[in-house]
């Protein structure tokens, strides 16, 4: 009976997890692995088309119910001054199935999720508990970016020119430059594996240094320098010959890295404090809805609107990624590799996962709670066989005269053996039959008990703490069937060690103590 109930609610509880992080997690999340040209550098490049084409081309798949636009991003949310880290999930609200199924999540009550293109923001229940936020409250969200940005500014502060930091790097590239560099023909000819090397090896790994902006356009002022030739000296360029460029070309590269020595510095700290003041500043957000979360598997603190998301981030019109909602989401990892994976864009800068590996751990720590659990519990049976066997012991001691009497006239010992298992055979039935009907009684008046328990002033499974009301029940016919065999199994092995005993007994000793 125990066990029933115990692997019951197990099964509940995970269905309803499951459930709830399938409300608004991406059962297959798209997610484009390259960062989006900076809008910028690139005004001519078009995000949202890119990423809308493959948002309709998705849709069209077999077995995709929808695609929406996803932007997730760490964020700290402040309200009235306290300042805690939060996950932020923005939601395209031209996308009606995704409105919808964060709408089922929202109690009678507790505002909707019609966010529409303004500044408005679903919490959950949890963050709303946290920081004591009502409907109509407005909060504010920091994005992570902010922070992203001020401290390399911050660093670059007062240190030293890069020209002096790294002068026996640049000494080294500049007589690299000279080295390779020869007269052809009135023209200077560069060995191409000598220049790749400089330019990819050399000059370009400077860049990821945290530099000060000026520093940064000399050495990309360099590198575009050197991409500029007249001809190649070899209709092969990839494996051998020289790049040709006009007499003087790589003296004026030199030149150019020796502009580093003349970045004034002062003025370039003075701009990094300018630069910081257009940093993205916080968005001030209508609270319209509180969705139920709960505390048992992750979910965003705070829903917004598409456009809102992608002014946090910086991304101009570009998104995370694409997520895709499934006709049947346990059959995602079979829609990923026959219809998604084929229609991938082939560009090679999207990549595709499931729901189930995000959630991996969440899902596999309830599973292994409740097979830790089931194996607990099944020890309650096992002490019960290990009960019965001493039972049957005692018996076979007090029926030791009838069991002499029996073999006396002729029984064998299979007959006695025969005897006692009956016994253990019709208490496994009925005894699993009883706790088959016991635990379908708990379980139809679970609710029933737990209310009880709660008038007496203890509540064992506080909806406050769990997120959701009342312990969900699922019954699983084929659990039911597996205990109650391992029940009778037992109730029947624990019978055949004392008969087995019995039947080896001396029937003359036996009937001496008569």
């Amino acid at each position: 009976m125990v066990l029933i109930v115990v692997l019951s609610v197990f099964g509940g509880f995970e269905q309803l997890v499951k459930e709830r992080v399938l409300s608004y997690t991406p059962h297959i999340l798209l997610q484009r692995i390259a960062p989006w040209p900076d809008p910028e550098q690139f005004p001519e490049y078009n995000a949202e088309e890119e990423w809308r084409a493959v948002e309709q081309s998705m849709t069209q798949l077999d077995g995709v119910e929808s695609a929406y636009a996803l932007i997730n991003d760490p964020v700290l949310l402040d309200r009235h001054g306290a300042i805690a880290p939060a996950s932020m999930q923005a939601i395209d609200a031209a996308n009606l199935s995704q409105v919808a199924a964060l709408e089922e999540l929202i109690k009678p009550g507790n505002g909707n999720a019609d966010m529409g293109m303004g500044e408005t923001a679903v919490v959950s229940s949890l963050t709303a508990e946290k920081f004591g936020i009502s409907l109509g409250d407005v909060i504010q969200i920091h994005s992570s970016r902010n922070l992203q940005e001020i401290k390399p500014a911050l660093d670059r502060i007062g240190t030293e020119a890069f020209a002096t930091t790294h002068a026996e790097v640049l000494s080294q590239i500049k007589a690299d430059i000279t080295r390779i560099t020869s007269v052809k023909d009135d023209q200077e000819a560069v060995p191409i594996e000598e220049l790749q090397h400089l330019y990819y090896n050399q000059i370009q790994p400077l860049l990821d240094y945290n530099i000060r902006n000026a520093e940064k356009q000399i050495l990309d002022n360099t590198l575009r320098h050197l991409e500029t030739f007249t001809s190649r000296s070899t209709p092969d360029p990839d494996t051998s010959g020289d790049f040709l460029f006009p007499k003087g070309h790589m003296a004026k590269a030199i030149a150019l890295l020796d502009q580093l020595k003349d970045v004034d510095l002062d003025q370039e700290d003075i701009t990094n404090v300018k630069q910081m003041k257009t940093i993205i500043l916080p968005k001030d957000l209508e609270v319209i809805g509180i969705y139920q979360a709960t505390r048992h598997a992750y979910s965003p603190d705070v829903f917004v609107p598409l456009p809102i998301g992608q002014d946090l981030l910086g991304i101009g019109d570009g998104v995370r990624g694409i997520a895709l909602r499934l006709d049947e989401p346990y059959d995602a990892q079979k829609v990923l590799d026959e219809s998604i994976l084929p229609n991938m864009p082939k560009n090679g800068l999207w990549s595709a996962r499931t729901w189930m590996e995000d959630h991996q751990q969440q899902l596999g720590l309830i599973k292994t709670q409740r097979q830790l659990l089931t194996v607990s519990l099944s020890f309650i049976m096992l002490v019960s066989a290990f009960s019965i066997m001493a039972v049957m012991f005692t018996v076979t001691i007090q029926k030791k005269r009838e069991i002499g009497v029996m073999k006396a006239l002729g029984a064998t010992p299979a007959q006695l053996v025969r005897v006692f298992l009956y016994q253990g055979i019709l208490i496994g039935l009925f005894g699993g039959i009883i706790g088959l009907t016991l635990g379908n009684l708990v379980l139809d008046n679970l609710q029933s008990i737990l209310d009880l328990f709660a008038s007496w002033g203890f509540d064992p499974f506080p909806s406050d703490f769990n997120g959701f009301d009342g312990l969900p029940v699922i019954k699983q016919r084929h659990e039911f069937i597996a205990v109650f065999l391992f029940a009778f199994i037992l109730c029947t092995l624990a019978t055949l060690v004392p008969a087995m005993v019995a039947s080896k007994s001396d029937a003359a000793k036996s009937l001496r103590n008569m």
